[in-house]
């Protein structure tokens, strides 16, 4: 789906003085709602008008209206179910537009504001990019974090240390 829904995305970035956050957060409701199981049965139903059907996934949008002409093509193409992934495809390329990232930290413990944004700061600095931090608890770390950013994964918990030396002592 994702190859389906580029082309889509592009387009809906190419348009002038558009709200770029104004259309994520459209995409995001609508798929969100497409998800729901009254809207998915209104998607399958051949009787549904693809105007009824585009007003439940997008009722309040209407000052977007990109959004909602992109949602009736998708309709008319008979590709609503790469909604989802065009979403995926917009957060993308408007992260991208504005030079910006996001990385998850988990540690043991919650992080102080000074951590946080040290931590923010050196991982702009290695990125070159703004970066946006989601910041998740997990206990079983017992101490120490884990960042994950894209593909890469810095692992400096206790855990993660004690699992690479318990692999390191096992014989195979």
């Amino acid at each position: 789906m994702a190859a389906v829904a580029r082309p889509y995305a592009r387009a809906l970035m190419a348009v002038p003085g558009i709200d770029r956050s104004a259309v994520l957060a459209s995409l995001e409701a609508a798929a969100a709602a497409l998800a729901d199981p009254a809207v998915a049965a209104l998607a399958d139903n051949p009787q549904v008008l693809r105007s009824q059907l585009a007003a439940a996934l997008a009722p309040d949008q209407a000052a977007l209206g990109p959004v909602v002409r992109t949602i009736d093509l998708l309709l008319e193409n008979g590709r609503l179910d790469a909604l989802p992934s065009l979403a995926a495809a917009y957060a993308v390329l408007k992260d991208d537009a504005e030079s910006r990232t996001h990385a998850t930290v988990t540690t043991a413990q919650p992080l102080t504001d000074t951590q946080r944004e040290g931590l923010r700061q050196a991982l702009a600095r290695r990125t070159g990019r703004l970066v946006e931090l989601v910041v998740e608890i997990d206990k079983r770390l017992l101490a120490g974090v884990i960042v994950q950013h894209g593909d890469m994964v810095l692992d400096v918990s206790v855990r993660g240390r004690l699992a690479a030396l318990a692999q390191a002592l096992s014989p195979f």
